[in-house]
């Protein structure tokens, strides 16, 4: 299957993602693992605690960057949160990453794969930036364990300058 290539506006040629034909660049074999998709229960640490089920995807172009998309569900079956953003890697062996969630809140984070491990730990870089209206989340850390073939996905975050505390803990399992 060959690379699609579609034409967007201004009538610049995009690439749509095709991980099953394009080679992972090297800048992103430390991190290859997270490549697929994944599905899996998680619990919420907060307000007395709470349960949903989380997706999580990470595809590739050829470039040395992951397309990430994450979508949680209640126990109810409703839609909750949900992300999309990017890991970049860099030749310096830093990986960037870019989120954007539809309450308003955006994430700048930088880390580095832990060498010898599949685990990649994420600090907050800059501020976060917010719409007028969300929570004002201060500091975010983000970890992401790959531990006998399941995806621990886990995100600590401070709101209004308090230290950082866990928030939710997924066990993901790779469904493609």
């Amino acid at each position: 299957m060959a690379t699609t290539w579609v034409i967007s506006w201004p009538h610049y040629p995009r690439r749509v993602p095709s991980p099953a034909s394009d080679p992972v660049d090297e800048l992103l074999r430390p991190i290859d693992w997270l490549i697929g998709e994944w599905r899996g229960p998680g619990r919420g640490a907060w307000a007395g605690g709470f349960l949903f089920d989380d997706t999580m995807s990470f595809s590739h172009d050829g470039r040395p960057l992951l397309h990430y998309r994450q979508q949680t569900t209640g126990p109810d079956g409703r839609l909750s949160h949900s992300e999309v953003g990017y890991f970049v890697a860099r030749p310096d062996g830093e990986i960037h990453v870019t989120l954007a969630e539809p309450s308003g809140i955006t994430e700048v984070l930088v880390g580095h794969p832990i060498e010898g491990e599949a685990l990649l730990d994420l600090g907050r870089d800059e501020l976060e930036k917010r719409t007028p209206t969300t929570d004002n989340v201060t500091a975010c850390r983000r970890r992401f364990h790959l531990l006998d073939g399941d995806l621990i996905a886990e995100v600590d975050i401070a709101v209004n300058g308090e230290p950082l505390a866990l928030h939710t803990q997924s066990t993901l399992h790779r469904i493609g």
